[in-house]
């Protein structure tokens, strides 16, 4: 799969990627931010994939969504975007999940009303738990069947890889609704 990785892989990236070399989307039933900003002082290093390459991009097998804290008492919140940056291991376990801020439709996340949301979002995404991304390197000569699939590799590297999510939260006439956010990018 060339496309969608620039955009995805980051944090535990060992291999900077070509810009407009990976291009598409993922998600899980929430939204996956691009990130904002490149290069600088702690910045990701997206994969960079061989012709020889195709990424697997992590799949969930236990991913459900953030709830509303015991106790959460508004009875009206207008739709909240909360942000939340998932690093995922080799293994398909989180490591970490982190508040993310600094993206322009996160920054609700920095609010003290919205606290206990954040809070929420991370305690939710540091359960999850992923079938592992990988690296799939292929004979040359050969290639996956489509994008992503290791089917025939002559190997296979799991990777870590950061992952961005929103989470939408709102609560309408005492019903609850947490969703994936529109538009993010």
């Amino acid at each position: 799969m060339t496309g969608a990785l620039v955009l995805l892989l980051a944090g535990c990236a060992t291999r900077p990627v070509a810009d407009g070399e990976l291009a598409g989307s993922y998600n899980i039933g929430r939204q996956l931010l691009a990130p904002e900003q490149k290069g600088g002082a702690g910045a990701i290093e997206p994969y960079v994939l061989g012709a020889t390459e195709t990424f697997r991009m992590p799949e969930p097998l236990q991913a459900p969504s953030p709830t509303l804290p015991p106790g959460y008492e508004r009875q009206t919140l207008p739709p909240t975007t909360l942000c939340v940056r998932v690093i995922v291991m080799a293994d398909g376990s989180v490591e970490r999940a982190e508040s993310l801020l600094e993206h322009t439709r996160c920054r609700a996340g920095a609010e003290a009303e919205h606290a206990s949301l954040l809070q929420a979002a991370l305690d939710a995404t540091a359960r999850w738990r992923f079938h592992p991304a990988a690296i799939c390197r292929f004979a040359p000569g050969t290639g996956a069947l489509a994008p992503g699939n290791c089917a025939g590799a002559a190997e296979v590297e799991p990777v870590p890889v950061t992952l961005l999510y929103g989470f939408t939260f709102e609560v309408a006439q005492g019903r609850v609704r947490v969703r994936r956010s529109s538009d993010l990018n």
